[in-house]
């Protein structure tokens, strides 16, 4: 029975696992790439991913919080790095 209920709980702890990572691989931030093309008015491409990286990685780290004003002015410093304009 012991070894019934260890089995148990090592399942339960690799599904708590399995959904905190859907979680993190679901989630999106508050700029799309669509804004990020708008506002530079520029195409997909490359810049519009190191953009939306740069905010998604500064999110995820605590440097900035989970909300459309703070993404955005990172967003436009972003873009002033790579040569970019408003």
């Amino acid at each position: 029975m012991r070894r019934y209920l260890q089995n148990f709980e090592l399942v339960r702890e690799k599904l708590k696992e399995t959904e905190a990572k859907d979680q993190l691989r679901n989630w999106q931030p508050p700029i799309t790439g669509a804004h990020i093309m708008e506002t530079f008015h520029i195409p997909a491409g490359r810049e519009v991913g190191i953009i939306k990286t740069a905010i998604r990685e500064a999110i995820l780290e605590g440097i900035i919080p989970n909300e459309f004003e703070s993404a955005h002015e990172l967003m436009i410093e972003e873009g002033k790095k790579l040569g970019l304009k408003v």
